[in-house]
């Protein structure tokens, strides 16, 4: 069931829900991506088990932009939150993918009594060294010496970023930072063929040093059980970037996988996860 959820400040959100079970909201990436990819490969095997929450944030994908360009770390938990509340649910188990993620582990931080647990496949808590090692690989990939760019200075490392892709593009390369394979490329190109990209969102996320700090420090004060999956061919994120996490009570699970491990493998994806939530 889909519907449209209006937010305190008056954002009209895309939001559905599906399935029975245990409640888990989905937090997309991006920044400034959408849903409907997630819920399209793997939605219906896991609405098997749990009901599914799915909402496009602010700015994204079938949601409204904000009206005042409010896309601070604070009103993205807020819109969460609200969404909780109107749905009636007590608690909840919160699934972030890549900056989703992000999103995730500050809710669980502000708002700990509404966890059961928390679910963060491929996820940056930094995104100041995912950035880092998309230059990283990618200049690899083009036969480039390594670059000694400023990954303290968001500015320049953006630019170094932009340069880096750029040439990827150029050279048809770019999609291996975050597939294995070109067909798992095209199996997401075909749901984003009716993908419109917002720039209002992602430009406030690049130019806030807000979202630009190192979040890891959070997760540590975490106390709810956490699943952490990554991709042992994730150069989006970094393969080794969940290492550095200091979660109370966590499962980790290095999968085979590029950035995208529910389009890859969503049997693998749904096992693992219903495994974590039912253990």
């Amino acid at each position: 069931m889909d519907m449209n959820f209006k937010t305190s400040d008056g954002t009209s959100l895309f939001l559905e829900r599906e399935g029975n079970g245990v409640p888990c909201v989905y937090l997309h990436g991006g920044p400034g991506y959408w849903s409907k990819s997630f819920k399209y490969y793997v939605g219906g095997l896991l609405s098997e088990e749990m009901e599914m929450i799915y909402f496009d944030q602010r700015g994204c994908g079938r949601s409204e932009a904000s009206s005042n360009s409010d896309y601070s770390l604070e009103r993205l938990l807020q819109d969460l939150e609200e969404i909780r509340i109107y749905l009636g649910i007590e608690q909840w188990y919160v699934m972030g993918h890549s900056f989703g993620g992000l999103l995730a582990v500050n809710y669980a931080d502000r708002f700990p009594e509404r966890i059961k647990g928390l679910i963060l496949s491929n996820i940056t808590l930094d995104m100041k060294e995912s950035f880092g090692c998309q230059i990283r690989k990618g200049r690899k990939l083009l036969g480039l010496e390594p670059l000694d760019f400023p990954i303290h200075d968001v500015s320049k490392l953006l630019d170094s970023f932009y340069q880096t892709v750029q040439q990827l593009l150029e050279k048809d390369l770019f999609y291996r930072l975050q597939f294995r394979s070109l067909l798992d490329k095209e199996k997401l190109d075909e749901i984003d063929m009716e993908f419109q990209a917002k720039s209002g969102f992602q430009s406030y996320i690049f130019s806030s040093e807000s979202y630009f700090q190192d979040f890891r420090e959070l997760t540590s004060a975490v106390s709810v059980p956490v699943l952490v999956l990554s991709g042992k061919y994730d150069y989006a994120i970094g393969p080794t970037h969940q290492e550095s996490f200091q979660f109370k009570q966590a499962v980790y699970k290095v999968l085979g996988s590029g950035h995208h491990p529910y389009i890859e493998n969503p049997e693998v994806f749904k096992k693992v996860v219903c495994e974590f939530i039912y253990s």
